[in-house]
């Protein structure tokens, strides 16, 4: 079975060789992997054995394919256009693009930053605790009628749900407290708007009177929920959680755009360090070289800010107004651990760019013993396909080893200095 898995992968591998070899390459791989599975067996070697060596030619067969794919001229003229900085920063700016386009025009985003409501920052949610902290409920019905008849505090109460596929229930009332009829309550989509039936518990909306602020409105609604449960014994004891609206749906904003800047300002603080080791060193900032890193630097951890806000649960609300658990904690450390990425691969693409053009340092070559501790360390050196210099990358970083380094070849950088040999 592992013999006839690997001469189908190495007949479809043939389809990447180049086609005036391709029925000789396709031939005598076969051939080889036929042969030396017939000879494995006649010498009584395990079968364990026999398919792991067939693996390994097989293995060697697709690199063979990619290798003579990639020596082809047009291959060759894609390797060098991905070599380009150009390159890069086009991937970056048709990702962020095509962001816009699938998010239709960042909806999320712009709901965060300008909600679509008269005197936004009047309207509040309302919920009740619990005895943990943290636990957040929908308010009773007939709280809700007790609290509309008594309250001082606010013009006017509605109450709400939903479901996942975007159908709301809603109070008559609820359209008249926001002041429009929205297509995204809670940053939450809405297709479809119906009447509640008054028996399910409701997630609350409040308008506050003028000159009023949330913390009166809590203490209102808090008494008068106490005058309401002393006559509808036995009752959970719950309190008032009176938030603003606005405040609530900017959190995942500020939260997340918080930590992108972060990232930002780290590469930036790295490109401050680099630029000044440059003055220190040749006298001069590689202008080009810099502006293409802080270009990355600023352009990842935005579209990984956008990309969250659009399209992650991270701004998916319960009905109460509060945060799910794919929301909070859990996706702050995946967020964390993606600004970490972005972070470490700034870096280690920019080590690898030619201090001059900036283009990917291509051919690598293994030097030095591994074994080696006081002479003929360890590492590999890249060069520059444009010839502007080589980039010495040792195997093992102590302070007895000779340290990596970049070694100008053109007189464009003539300036930086050369690692010793």
């Amino acid at each position: 079975m592992t013999l006839m898995v690997c001469l189908f992968g190495v007949l479809a591998a043939s389809w990447a060789v180049p086609r005036a070899v391709r029925r000789d390459w396709r031939r005598w791989w076969m051939s080889e992997i036929w042969h030396f599975t017939a000879l494995l067996r006649g010498r009584g070697v395990k079968r364990r054995h026999v398919a792991a060596r067939i693996r390994h030619h097989s293995t060697a067969a697709l690199r063979d394919a990619w290798r003579l794919r990639v020596a082809t001229p047009g291959s060759r003229r894609l390797l060098l256009a991905m070599s380009k900085p150009q390159f890069c920063l086009g991937t970056i700016a048709f990702g962020l693009a095509m962001i816009v386009l699938a998010s239709h025009s960042l909806a999320i985003t712009r709901a965060m930053l300008a909600p679509d409501y008269p005197d936004a920052r009047q309207l509040v949610l309302i919920s009740e605790t619990g005895l943990l902290p943290g636990e957040r409920y929908p308010v009773d019905p007939a709280l809700l009628e007790y609290w509309k008849a008594r309250c001082q505090t606010l013009t006017t109460l509605a109450g709400y749900t939903w479901n996942k596929p975007g159908t709301a229930w809603v109070t008559p009332n609820f359209f008249e407290v926001l002041g429009a009829r929205p297509r995204r309550f809670l940053l939450h989509s809405i297709h479809e708007w119906r009447r509640a039936t008054g028996e399910e518990p409701l997630g609350l909306v409040g308008r506050l009177k003028p000159g009023v602020n949330f913390a009166d409105a809590q203490t209102e609604l808090r008494d008068l929920a106490a005058r309401f449960r002393h006559y509808q014994r036995p009752y959970p004891p719950r309190d008032a959680l009176v938030i603003p609206l606005v405040g609530r749906i900017r959190q995942p904003l500020f939260a997340y755009a918080g930590v992108c800047s972060v990232t930002t300002l780290i590469l930036l603080f790295g490109a401050l360090i680099g630029m000044r080791a440059d003055l220190r060193r040749i006298g001069r900032i590689r202008r080009n070289y810099w502006a293409y890193y802080c270009a990355k630097a600023v352009t990842l951890p935005l579209g990984l800010a956008l990309f969250i806000w659009e399209f992650s649960r991270a701004t998916s609300f319960t009905v109460t107004g509060g945060a799910t658990f794919v929301a909070e904690p859990f996706f702050v450390w995946l967020v964390i651990l993606a600004s970490g990425a972005i972070v470490w691969w700034c870096l280690a693409d920019q080590r690898g760019r030619c201090r001059a053009c900036v283009r990917t340092l291509q051919y690598p070559v293994r030097i030095g013993s591994l074994g080696a501790v006081l002479f003929d360390h360890a590492g590999t050196e890249l060069v520059c396909c444009e010839g502007h210099g080589s980039l010495y990358v040792p195997a093992v970083s102590s302070d007895y080893v000779q340290r990596g380094g970049w070694t100008a070849l053109d007189s464009s950088d003539v300036h930086s200095e050369p690692v010793p040999r």
